[in-house]
């Protein structure tokens, strides 16, 4: 049907009841439910929250915006070019995130198309958003396909973005524009822009059960005769002893090969140790750190059966192959972040219940890590000799530093280097600036008082700067920084003065150490990052050289293999040819090939020939299909969906294309 027919058949609802033959099944559908939530036709707005319930949703999705903020970002260009705007919101509809032309983020503001806007079909009707929630499936809706006849100067494409573990609907990824601008191809552009953001969620969730089977082992090899469960932040099962797993009260199975403790779901962990007491009797819950998050708890249930301790090294070899590599990496950054990640014990229900409560969706929030063990900084090549003598003379008289340097130079182990040696007796406090959520700056920062809005934490929270005070503030990827949290950050160095939201100021003494490796003079000459807050930053200012630009190689790799085994040797043979490589992962790369190395065989001596056998250097095909489809998606979001243009671009066949798309890889 074109525009105009369509308007005829809704003037034909509006005034009968009746749905012409010739609209949409979806769109039909859509409309009836409109009429059962009696929505009325002429309504303009929906529901705007209030700041505290906003405050309140991004807290609590704050991993959704951390994994979306990357599509959003590169698809602005477009979005500008072509007058749209691209929408992200949680799973009541709400939106949390916006990012496109500002002209059309401002028209949209008279429909509460904004941040904290309900768009579900019971506040506004039939609209993509809420349309898509319902049908939990790629929808268009265009025009006066909308319920309300002031929102039928919009045209939207939305998608729903689903958890990789649960497959739950978690927001949905939308693309809105001027009704008379249509574009047939937003909708291709948000599904690809929804697989970008669950193909995050993926590594984000893959990571997160790799650290609970890392904790899993390393509580096996304590409690060889106890029944042991690793279940994540969901209540999904991740690794278990068979016997615990017979002895668990479960609920329905999730699906045929995996189970959940649905009770626990939703439930803050520090809840979790008085719930089990009704699924498995006798237990004690042992809440896991990765990255400064809860991830999820080891259950250790007392046993009456008694046998011979199994090794967690043995455990290991079961893996399932997908999770060896990444067991391998958290090997190496739990050894080397030292208590970072270690669990922290909750015995009991009275203990637990003391433990700060919050949602258990939020994920990857920046999050103060206190003093752990500090590994000297190997700086054997004089080059970074001079530069780690310059920090720490800055770090003593207190003067603000900015490190660069390519991604895996090792930017927060000098940093950290600089606290440790700086004489400061307070915390650590790491902030990653790309992942701080605009409307939670304030308070993640500042902190807030008791009571200061609705879901408020008891007591309130003193906030990430205080955290600091005495301490070190780390502002790790500053080139990404949000222009309203270079605002802030500004206001806080005029006077080192911090105001909680609802509560009175307070007087900070912080070493702040920056560091990036984007081209920050590019970014201000783009408008992206603030001249003034460059000059406060860069007192002194240092370039850390790529691993492949170092004449310590060697010292290096010896000190980063204590770190990961100490019990492990590697052979000069074996060194040489590590030196070889190119390192374009830089130390991190190598610490993470170091940590796989330790646990291909037996051997206490790693030597040239395991090397080979690895081929620590060539990608499984698995990666390689991960790093194609990623080109592909690219190349498809900056082509607008356009199938054939995205072939043009890359020069391949449209079917190469449609199979990169396609989340299960069919052809």
């Amino acid at each position: 049907m074109d525009e105009r027919s369509v308007r005829a058949a809704w003037e034909e609802f509006v005034e009968s009841g009746h749905v012409h033959e010739g609209v949409r099944g979806s769109i039909a559908e859509s409309w009836q439910r409109s009429k059962t939530h009696r929505v009325a036709i002429g309504r303009a707005e929906a529901p705007l929250a209030s700041e505290a319930e906003l405050h309140r949703r991004r807290h609590e999705n704050s991993a959704l915006v951390c994994a979306a903020r990357p599509a959003l970002k590169a698809s602005a260009a477009f979005l500008s070019d072509a007058s749209s705007m691209m929408i992200l919101t949680d799973i009541s509809g709400m939106i949390i995130e916006t990012e496109g032309d500002q002209r059309i983020v401002q028209s949209g503001r008279a429909n509460h198309l904004e941040i904290g806007g309900y768009w579900n079909e019971a506040n506004i009707g039939t609209n993509a958003i809420g349309t898509a929630l319902s049908m939990r499936k790629p929808v268009q809706v265009h025009a006066a396909e909308h319920f309300c006849t002031e929102i039928q100067k919009w045209t939207c494409a939305a998608a729903p973005i689903c958890d990789p573990v649960d497959h739950d609907v978690l927001g949905i990824v939308d693309i809105s524009g001027p009704a008379k601008l249509f574009n047939p191809q937003s909708l291709a552009l948000a599904v690809s822009i929804r697989l970008q953001i669950e193909a995050l969620l993926t590594q984000s969730a893959r990571a997160e059960h790799a650290a609970l089977v890392c904790h899993y082992f390393a509580k096996r090899s304590r409690w060889a005769t106890d029944e042991i469960i690793a279940i994540d932040r969901r209540g999904m099962v991740v690794r278990a002893t068979s016997r615990a797993l017979d002895e668990a009260n479960f609920s329905s199975p999730v699906s045929d090969t995996a189970k959940a403790f649905t009770a626990l779901t939703g439930v803050p962990l520090s809840d979790w140790p008085e719930k089990l007491e009704k699924i498995i009797r006798h237990a004690s819950a042992h809440v896991v750190l990765h990255e400064g998050e809860e991830v999820g708890a080891i259950i250790i249930s007392k046993s009456r059966r008694h046998g011979p301790a199994r090794s967690a090294l043995a455990a290991e070899r079961d893996l399932p192959a997908e999770l060896r590599d990444a067991l391998a990496d958290l090997l190496a950054d739990d050894r080397s972040a030292g208590a970072r990640n270690s669990p922290r014990d909750v015995p009991d229900a009275s203990v637990a219940a003391t433990g700060t409560q919050h949602s258990r969706q939020a994920a990857r929030r920046p999050t103060p890590q206190r003093d752990p063990p500090v590994a000297a900084f190997v700086a054997e090549d004089p080059a970074v000799a001079r530069i780690v003598r310059q920090v720490e003379t800055a770090a003593a008289r207190h003067l603000p530093i900015l490190i660069r340097g390519e991604t895996g130079t090792g930017k927060e182990q000098l940093a950290r280097h600089a606290h440790a040696t700086s004489g400061r007796g307070g915390a650590f406090v790491p902030i990653n600036c790309a992942a701080l959520p605009e409307s939670l700056i304030e308070a993640e920062l500042f902190g807030y008082a008791d009571g200061a809005f609705t879901g408020a934490r008891k007591g309130g929270a003193i906030g990430l700067v205080r955290e600091a005070d005495g301490g070190t503030l780390f502002l790790d990827e500053i080139g990404d920084m949000p222009i309203a949290l270079q605002a802030v950050l500004l206001r806080l160095l005029d006077d080192w003065t911090v105001r909680p939201v609802g509560g009175a100021r307070h007087k900070v003494d912080v070493l702040l150490v920056s560091a990036t490796n984007a081209k920050l003079d590019r970014a201000i000459a783009e408008g992206r990052f603030r001249s003034d807050l460059l000059y406060r930053l860069n007192v002194l200012e240092v370039v850390l050289p790529s691993l492949a630009d170092r004449s310590d190689f060697e010292p290096i790799l010896r000190h980063l293999l204590k770190e990961i085994d100490a019990d492990r040797e590697i052979s000069q043979a074996a060194i040489v040819s590590l030196a070889d490589k190119p390192w374009p992962g830089n130390i991190r790369e190598l610490r993470n090939t170091l940590a796989r190395l330790t646990l291909s065989g037996n051997d206490r001596i790693i030597d040239d020939k395991v090397i080979e056998m690895m081929a620590v250097h060539s990608p499984s095909s698995g990666s390689l299909r991960d790093t194609q489809r990623a080109r592909v998606l690219a190349a498809h979001t900056e082509a607008a969906g356009n199938i054939s243009e995205t072939a043009r671009r890359l020069g391949v066949s449209r079917n190469t294309v449609y199979r990169a798309l396609d989340p299960h890889g069919r052809s």
